[in-house]
């Protein structure tokens, strides 16, 4: 018999620390891709298809190319005056070897450094072929654009 609550979720103990270092490294690069306002270095951050529910909004991506295409980063920009964004924490909160999930949080900033905004969200991130990227992510920043992930 398992000493385990509920069996059927893997134990924090169970994600070997690698992958957790590996997560957290992904969603350096992710951020980092995001910040530098490059739509085809952040689509390599993900998997596909790639879902993020947002607002009122279920998106899917189903390549690389279609998520850089509707991502032109400069828009959060020039809609809202960010300048950069960052995680305020991500905390692991289920995994194993193929699969992590983080509750996270992030604030945007403008051009002077003074917080626009601090959004909490929940991220997937699945290894496939042996690279971690985000399959899935929920977040409450909303919508700013047209098929937009921001």
């Amino acid at each position: 018999m398992s000493t385990h609550p509920h069996p059927a979720l893997p134990l924090l103990a169970d994600v070997d620390q690698k992958d957790a270092e590996a997560g957290l490294a992904l969603l350096d690069e992710y951020i980092a891709a995001f910040n530098a306002q490059d739509a085809t270095r952040w689509s390599r951050t993900l998997h596909y298809p790639h879902v993020r529910f947002a607002g009122e909004e279920v998106k899917i991506w189903h390549t690389p190319e279609a998520y850089a295409a509707d991502n032109d980063i400069r828009q959060l920009a020039e809609k809202t005056g960010w300048a950069r964004s960052r995680w305020d924490f991500r905390h692991l909160v289920q995994g194993n070897a193929d699969k992590l999930h983080f509750a996270l949080q992030f604030t945007r900033y403008d051009a002077g450094n003074q917080p626009q905004g601090s959004y909490q969200a929940f991220y997937v991130l699945t290894r496939q072929n042996g690279r971690w990227g985000v399959q899935a992510r929920s977040s409450y920043a909303g919508i700013i654009g047209k098929n937009t992930a921001f």
